[in-house]
């Protein structure tokens, strides 16, 4: 049995087998290459669009963060402005209490002191007439006669208003 070994192959063996491989080529490329490359192009493409996509979501959604932050700040100051507006009008509302509470409490004891005056410028008045009944009862069993009573009554008042005045007040 002999080898025959050749180093070089047969001209038309390696022309088929070129046209078989550039074939098998043009195939591939056709059937396989082009729609492998175009969804890779279109997966990078979406990728890149998924990547502008999130990254523009993350501006706005801390752009948003930010926004309610300063809403929350100023909702906070809001809130404090209102509590010491609260806070200022409680003390107004008690310092009008207050005063109307002295108001009252001073037109009440101005109304006692009328009232005092009153009974008091009465109870003179009640005295004076009691004296003056007790003087004409004196006065007519120190005489032992009657005056006219009308002329009497002037008489004594006459006296008590120049002589007791000062004394009856006190």
């Amino acid at each position: 049995m002999s080898i025959d070994v050749r180093v070089i192959p047969e001209l038309s063996s390696l022309i088929m087998q070129i046209a078989a491989t550039i074939i098998l080529f043009l195939i591939l490329r056709h059937f396989l290459f082009k729609p492998v490359t175009e969804f890779l192009n279109a997966r990078k493409e979406k990728i890149a669009n998924d990547l502008s996509a999130a990254n523009k979501d993350k501006e706005e959604a801390q752009n948003l963060k930010r926004e309610y932050e300063m809403k929350i700040e100023s909702s906070k100051k809001e809130a404090q402005e209102i509590i010491e507006a609260a806070r200022r009008r409680g003390e107004e509302v008690r310092e009008e209490i207050i005063n109307e509470a002295r108001k009252e409490a001073e037109a009440i004891i101005e109304k006692a002191r009328k009232e005092i005056e009153r009974e008091r410028e009465k109870a003179v008045e009640e005295l004076k007439e009691e004296v003056v009944t007790i003087a004409m009862l004196a006065a007519s069993k120190v005489i032992d006669k009657n005056l006219d009573a009308k002329a009497h009554k002037e008489i004594i008042n006459k006296f008590i208003n120049e002589v007791g005045e000062a004394k009856w007040q006190n």
